[in-house]
């Protein structure tokens, strides 16, 4: 379970906090080992994020007039694997391994764009935050609600649970450099997912709560997981003392230069909306140690850091991953001859950072803790 803590706040206008506080993230594997192989089948959330300001905050408001529109305010995404795993031990020093994965996507947006904001991706010469483009189709279909549109103070995206699924892998190795040392190293692949869609999308558009919804089919197009390049080492330090560290790299770069939205109205055309992240690739350290307090029970400690891959001039209010410290602690004890649980507390340390785009002038903080218990069988 994950519990959120996440506020956005404009100097002079207002502030709101999240809703959406808690999130399961549940996994389950079984593996099995024969001989010098191992192979199994695995289901876990690899990541996500999300925030809810529900439909009365001042970031639902009318941002001309500050009127209350009664819209939402919410974003969800999610990423989930289900892997195939195989492992062989090559020799007592070195082990590798390799997984296909099924990937799939699943994504909520639900977000007011100012008028301001609007112009800036529509007009040439502007297009500090994105660039929107309309085709002929589009217009022509819209009709008089095209008119309606331009002369709005607002849109409002309501995409709600577009999902896609892909592929994805990994490959690793380990390698025993004496009875005490060992080292690790593995290279996951940027997933290919496909765009993820839904039929039941909707923008609206309008001043105050007197708007007009248009409705059509949506699709966030080659929205992808980084290739993410791990390394690390593992001491055996005394008989009881475990000591590990590791590097991860992301290549957030190569994924996250801009969220792309397809829009389909019903009345036909293409309606194309580009909002730029440029997100840069992040590096995380960390360290951990374990420590043997009896044959049955062993306490764990560990701190990462990773520095916030997200540009200040395009931060989200509703995307905030912005937290760069985390804290972790643990405990396994086992059960009888073949059982463990493993008990783990991680917090994210606040994180706060403003998007310094004047059109937007957001603040948001974000702090997290989350507790994951697991039971390990082997038959």
């Amino acid at each position: 379970m994950m519990h959120v803590d996440a506020e956005t706040w404009m100097s002079g206008v207002g502030s709101a906090s999240s809703e959406a506080e808690w999130f399961a993230m549940p996994s389950i594997s079984y593996i099995v080992k024969s001989g010098r192989v191992s192979y199994g089948l695995g289901v876990f959330s690899q990541g996500g994020m999300g925030a809810n300001y529900g439909k009365k905050s001042f970031l639902s408001a009318d941002p001309v007039s500050g009127e209350p529109t009664g819209l939402p305010d919410e974003s969800e995404v999610m990423i989930g694997r289900l892997i195939l795993p195989w492992a062989l031990v090559v020799n007592d020093r070195l082990s590798i391994g390799a997984s296909f994965d099924a990937v799939y996507g699943r994504m909520t947006m639900k977000q007011l764009v100012s008028r301001q904001g609007l112009f800036d991706m529509v007009l040439p010469g502007r297009q500090t935050l994105g660039v929107a483009t309309f085709d002929l189709a589009a217009i022509v279909g819209l009709g008089p609600t095209a008119l309606r549109l331009a002369g709005a103070n607002y849109a409002h995206f309501d995409l709600d649970k577009l999902d896609g699924w892909g592929v994805g892998g990994q490959v690793g190795l380990v390698f025993r450099a004496s009875d005490t040392l060992a080292f690790g190293a593995s290279y996951q692949f940027e997933t290919h997912l496909e765009d993820l869609e839904a039929d039941d999308a909707s923008i609206h558009a309008g001043r105050g709560s007197n708007f007009v919804g248009i409705p059509g089919s949506a699709a966030i197009e080659d929205f992808q997981w980084p290739a993410t390049i791990k390394v690390g080492a593992a001491w055996q330090a005394t008989e009881r003392l475990l000591l590990v560290a590791d590097i991860k790299h992301y290549r957030w770069s190569d994924v996250l230069d801009s969220l792309k939205i397809r829009f389909e109205p019903d009345t036909g055309g293409t309606i194309n909306i580009e909002m730029y992240q440029e997100w840069d690739d992040q590096t995380v350290f960390s360290i951990g140690g374990e420590y043997r307090l009896t044959p049955r029970v062993r306490l764990r400690a560990g701190f990462n850091y990773g520095k916030d891959p997200v540009p200040e001039n395009y931060l989200q209010h509703l995307a905030e991953a912005i937290t760069e410290k985390h804290l972790m602690l643990g405990a396994g004890v086992r059960v009888g001859k073949r059982g463990q649980f493993d008990l783990a507390y991680v917090h994210a340390f606040e994180a706060e950072e403003t998007n310094t785009n004047p059109l937007i002038g957001l603040t948001s903080s974000m702090s997290q803790d989350s507790v994951n218990l697991s039971y390990s069988h082997r038959f």
